[in-house]
């Protein structure tokens, strides 16, 4: 654990169900989280939420895949997954970094954070 305790400002959490940006470090800053992704398909397909790192400078580079999960459903059968993702992102001091969600594009999947930011 940390000493102290975050302010309320450092305190992050978003939960989407469609493809965006799940959240934001600002510049000069590191984010610590946990990130749940989820996905169900019906019907046959696939479906392979994702969570990538982009911005110049990000470490870990901006690209890098930090969270997927992969469902594969079959004729006659649903299939559902999920998985928690500890997670450390840093912005360098000239620019944020985001972390984007990719919904899966078959079925239904949906990706949550809860972390804090720090420098």
């Amino acid at each position: 654990m940390f000493p102290g305790s975050p302010s309320q400002e450092q305190i992050i959490g978003n939960a989407l169900t469609a493809s965006g940006l799940l959240a934001t470090v600002p510049a000069g800053h590191t984010l610590t989280a946990n990130i749940g992704l989820s996905a169900a398909v019906a019907v046959l397909g696939t479906s392979t939420p994702v969570v990538t790192v982009q911005g110049t400078n990000a470490a870990p580079a901006a690209g890098t895949v930090v969270a997927r999960i992969t469902v594969s459903g079959l004729l006659a059968a649903a299939a559902a997954a999920s998985s928690d993702f500890e997670i450390i992102v840093k912005a360098p001091p000239g620019n944020a970094v985001t972390l984007q969600f990719t919904a899966g594009a078959a079925g239904a999947s949906s990706a949550t954070i809860n972390g804090w930011i720090f420098t």
